[in-house]
Formats: structure tokens, sequence, C-alpha cells
């Protein structure tokens, strides 16, 4: 910071007229010695290296879509069994990590963030990681603990399942480890899944862990073979504390049981845990009773009836139905220690509750998924252990037939090659309107909300929106809003609408455009508190080192000084001014900049013309929209401002969200 020469004074008006619309009644300090100028660019954020590591993901690695938070975006539910996703939390980025589940980049975000948080909303992964900071790295790692089975720390010879004990499950598919419930009749043949990304992927395009599963998903499903056929099913895994048992049953077409206690239902999976659960802090590993991708052949036992397992079969008959449960917490050996009588079915009418009366809504989620890419064709079973969460992802299978197509009855699911829709904050930028002369410093003049929203998946970014909202301001100016783009979309065919108040409706618009700058309104009032919108779309994906941005500012055509064809522009400290920029206001009144040397509105002591408030919500700036404030410098506003500024940005960098 160049030494400027601080004399205190007191003015008691503006130094011209023109500005905010109240008179002026607090001082403003006296203009610097020519050529003196703060070197501090008032910059609000940060280059971050962001290192994301979500571990083995039980064995089973698969590419994780993530979002990057300042505050948690999460809360448990009241049983402390699940997330619920706090719906008015903005992520600061989303992305992809590779297909081992790791992320290495660098983002730029707020210089306030010393700690954040990676959320996803798949189950496969552990749904929130803190990421800490260490020098210029924000590291997240997912929980560690050995994926081994402890001991049972108990003198009873072993554990059980109350699905054998109190319901009567059969156990004929083969033994089972009494102290972990691991089967020892693992199935490892040409229908057991393979590409499991691909299904995470297609599982992740549905469902949510920390929302309620959507009504139009849920339904009661049982598979019918429309020919013979053999039946393999596959453990994706889960998220959930609840030690489970699962099951089949079976019955020909017409002839379902009346309830679960005439299904003669046979085991698969003693314990469903698997240690995927977010909310265990590592401690789901110490319960697994079936690691991920472990897969069971299902058999016809064609004398069950009469309760004997004699000519068993792997080929199940044409004409025959399969069908699902699920026993809550029937493993003996538990994280959580209550006592579940709940039972979902696939079967419409089979649930029970924990009451043991029947439980008419569905507890299952069924679709199939294609890929032919890869050769999949499956259905997938998301069961709802309980009904505390609603989430239907607490047990995730894939099921295989052969022939393939044996089952035909099952609605399918496009995973959309993993499209998602990220809808980001970035900040918002305030500007002075006087420059060159000196303002109040209020920093209200004109107030612009910057978010950006992208359609992206592994691959790249296949659109991107930029949206600038405005607000309500004491200017008497009428400022005109204008944006900078650049990356892809400064090249990009654009399309432009406009957030109407009144509507809320974005409503098609037409903006001017000059190459990459776009000039939003010539006036922020005509439209106050609308939100402009720029698309930009791409035929081919665009890397995220190549995404758009926006650099926002103010402008007059219609000012004093103006020549004919060009503009007066407010950009913030050190942005270079476009070409239609009148470059005589340059070094005049308060304004310190050196064109020659690529330095623009710059201007001495500790307020600039203009500043981007990287993270800022619209509550951060809640004080500068006060009209008791208006007028008041910003360092009144907010008492952390100066120390932030003496730093040069090393203090008091949350000074604006205090």
């Amino acid at each position: 910071m160049k030494k400027a020469s601080l004399v205190i004074a007191f003015m008691a008006a503006l130094a011209m007229t023109g500005g905010c619309a109240r008179d002026n009644s607090m001082p403003t300090p006296p203009a610097p010695e020519n050529g003196e100028y703060n070197e501090y660019d008032y910059t609000t954020s940060t280059p971050t290296s962001v290192v994301i590591d979500y571990g083995d993901m039980g064995g089973l690695p698969a590419p994780v879509y993530f979002e990057v938070y300042d505050t948690c975006p999460v809360e448990e539910n009241e049983s402390g069994t699940a997330y619920v996703k706090v719906e008015s939390a903005e992520p600061l980025y989303a992305g992809y990590t590779d297909a081992e589940g790791h992320f290495n980049g660098t983002l730029e975000l707020p210089s306030y963030v010393e700690k954040a948080y990676v959320y996803t909303p798949a189950f496969y992964a552990q749904t929130l990681l803190e990421a800490v900071r260490t020098g210029e790295t924000l590291t997240a790692t997912a929980a560690s603990g050995s994926t081994d089975v402890q001991a049972a720390g108990t003198t009873r010879a072993g554990y059980e399942s109350q699905a054998v004990t109190r319901d009567g499950w059969l156990t004929w598919l083969g033994t089972y480890d009494s102290n972990n419930g691991k089967i020892g009749y693992a199935y490892d043949g040409v229908l057991k899944v393979k590409n499991y990304a691909k299904l995470f992927k297609a599982h992740a395009s549905v469902f949510d862990t920390t929302k309620k599963c959507p009504q139009e998903y849920r339904s009661s499903r049982d598979l019918k073979l429309d020919e013979s056929a053999e039946v393999v099913i596959t453990m994706l895994g889960g998220n959930t504390c609840w030690n489970s048992s699962m099951g089949y049953y079976y019955y020909k077409e017409g002839n379902k049981p009346s309830s679960l206690a005439e299904a003669n239902v046979v085991m698969i999976f003693p314990n469903t845990q698997d240690g995927g659960w977010s909310n265990g802090d590592g401690i789901a590993k110490k319960y697994i009773g079936v690691p991920r991708g472990t897969a069971v052949q299902l058999m016809y036992y064609p004398n069950i009836a009469q309760k004997s397992p004699e000519g068993a079969t792997s080929v199940f008959p044409e004409g025959y139905r399969i069908g699902f449960v699920l026993a809550t917490n029937a493993w003996t050996k538990r994280i959580k220690k209550e006592d579940k009588k709940y039972r979902a079915a696939t079967s419409d009418g089979l649930s029970v509750n924990n009451n043991g009366i029947s439980y008419q809504p569905p507890r299952t989620a069924v679709f199939r998924y294609t890929d032919k890419a890869s050769g999949i064709n499956s259905v997938l079973f998301s069961f709802e252990d309980h009904n505390n969460d609603e989430n239907f992802s607490d047990v995730v299978f894939t099921m295989t037939s052969n022939p393939v197509d044996a089952v035909t009855d099952i609605p399918t699911v496009d995973d959309n090659d993993g499209m998602k829709t990220a809808s980001l904050r970035k900040g918002v930028y305030a500007f002075e309107d006087l420059w060159p002369s000196r303002g109040d410093y209020d920093m209200n003049d004109v107030l612009v909300r910057s978010d950006y929203e992208k359609i992206f998946n592994e691959k790249g970014i296949y659109e991107e929106s930029f949206l600038l909202k405005t607000f309500a301001n004491y200017a008497g100016n009428e400022n005109g809003l204008a944006v900078t783009l650049t990356g892809a979309a400064a090249t990009a065919n654009l399309e432009f609408s406009v957030l109407k108040p009144e509507t809320g409706e974005f409503e098609a618009a037409e903006f001017e455009r000059e190459g990459n700058v776009v000039l939003l309104t010539p006036n922020v009032k005509e439209l106050m508190g609308s939100t402009y919108k720029i698309t930009a779309k791409y035929a081919t994906p665009v890397s995220e080192e190549k995404a758009g941005t926006v650099k926002p500012f103010i402008y007059r055509t219609k000012r004093d000084g103006v020549s004919e064809g060009r503009r007066w522009e407010v950009h913030i400290p050190y942005e270079v001014p476009t070409s239609r920029a009148e470059m005589s206001f340059f070094g005049t009144g308060d304004d310190k900049s050196d064109p020659e040397k690529g330095v623009y509105y710059v201007r001495a002591e500790e307020y600039p013309f203009a500043f981007f408030l990287s993270g800022a919500t619209d509550t951060d700036i809640s004080k500068l929209l006060d009209p008791a404030n208006e007028k008041t410098p910003v360092d009144q506003i907010y008492p952390g401002y100066s120390g932030w500024v003496s730093s040069q940005g090393k203090q008091n960098t949350d000074w604006y969200k205090k």
C-alpha cells in the first residue's frame, strides 16, 4: 500500500451533485495528494486448492456428484438416523469426482472460508464431509475405519436374525457367520453385476438421501417372469443405521399370499448393513454384514409349501412372480438397539408397520436401467426400512436374469448420462455512482447479486447461465447495468430473459450485445428487484477450465464529458474497462488510475469506487439496503471493514458476514 497523507477534515455535502438523493450528513475525507492510491485490490475471494477423497466407498468406487458450502447444508432428523437438506443452503461450487471418488482442483472461494462442507445426495458416498483448511488447501476425507467386522464382545454363542426366530424365514440358501451375518453362499457367476458405477449413477438420478423419495417412483411391484429364468441379485449398498434382514418369496401369478406369514420367505442376507451409514462417523463399519457387490443366486423350491427344499433348482418357472421383503433391524448385533417389527415388502399390502399391522403405502421403489454400451440391463430396488426419513435409499440392490428380458413389466429410468443442474451463489457487487469524484461511500447506489447455474456431467458443462439480481436503492442517477463475459460464454450464442418480480416468471428479453459485452438495462430503476439472465448453450461440453464468468459494471451514456459513441463506466478496482469507455475521466477527481500502467478505478484511503463481496447473501447486505444507513460510510456500517482494508485482506475476511 502506498502511504497516503491522511488529513482529517469534514465536509457537509457531496463534492458534486447527482449521487444519492438524500443530503450527505456524514463526514467525507478530503481528496488525497495527486499520484497516491491504495494498492489493495479489495479482493474478497481466494484461489483455493480443494482436495476431496471419498475413500473406497465400500470397495465399489464410482464418480460422486458433490457440492461445496460455507455453512452446513444438512441437519439431522429428530431420531438422528438421517440427514435432512437445509433448503435455504446455497452451494458455492458443484462438480464430480473422478472414477475413484477423488477430486483435486483449484476453486475461487470466498476468502473467509476457513472450513467448508462437502455434500452429496448419493447413497453410496458419505453424505457430509468437513473440509479443513491447511495453508491454501481445503481437504475433505471420508471417515476412516476398519471394514473388518469386530469380535462380538459378548459371551453369547452368536447372533441371529429375528426374521428367522420370530418370522420363520427359511435359511435354505446356505450358512452364514453367526457373529456378523456374512453369507457363505455368495454368487460369482456371469449374472453378477460388474459395472457398479453406471447403476450408482442411475440410482442417483432418482434418489437423494436427504430428501423424501418422489411419489412417482414409489411402487409395490414384484418381478413377473414372462419366461423361465435364472435370477441373481447384487447388493449395491445403502445408507441406514438399521441392521436389517432381507429375503425373497415367490408365487404363481394370481396366487399372491395374503400375508408374509404365508409367503414362505427365504433368507438372502441376514444382516444388510454395508457400513456406509453417513451419520455413523465410521461406527457402521463395525457392523457390516454384507459387503457392497455381494451377489446371490435365488433358488426355486418346488416343494416349499411342504416346507421341503427337495428338488431345488436355479430356474424359476414362467408365470411366477418374485417378491422381496426387508425385516427392519432384525439382526441382533445392531448399531441401534431398538426392536423393530417393520417389514417392507415389494407386494402390495404385505408390508407391516412396527405394530405388526398391514402397511399399505409402498415401501419400495423399483425401476429398470439399461445401457447398451456397457451391456447393462438390470432392475434396481430401493427399500425404505422405516418411516423417519422416507428417502428410499436404505437398502439398494439390483436384479439380473437369464434370459435378460424375462422380466418386462418394470418402468425404465434414464440416468440422463449423469446430467445435473446446479445453482451456485457467487456474491454481490456494490457500486458508488459518482466516479471519478468521491461519493458518500455507503456503497449502495447500485447493488447487484450474482448467481450462476450450470447443467453438466462428468464430461463437462452443456449449458450455463448468469443471473444478475438488482435491489432497491436511493441513487438519483439513472445507472445502467452491463456485464463483460469471459471464457466460452464470451463467444457463444446467447439467450436472454428477465425474471419479472410481479409474475415470478422468466420472460424472453432482448439485451444489446457488443461482442463479449452485454448491456442488460440502461436504467436499473426500470425493473427494480428484477433478475437478468444470460444463458449460453454448448453443442459439445465445455471443461470447467473454460467455463464462463461475468464481470458486472454500471454505465451511463448521458453524462457530461462523455463523447459520442462512448460511455461512463464504473468497474471494481483494477478491472479493465471496455473499449467503449470514456477514457478522459481516468486520473481526474478522486480517481488515481494510470491507464498506461493498466491501473484502473483506484483511489487513496480505505474506500473503493466498487467492490465484489464473494459469497455474500441478501442477508449480508441488509445493512447496505437499510434506509437508516443511507449516506453512512461502509466502515461505520460494518465494524470489521477498516481492519480488513488496513491488513490488505489478511484480517476480518468475513467483515460483511457480521
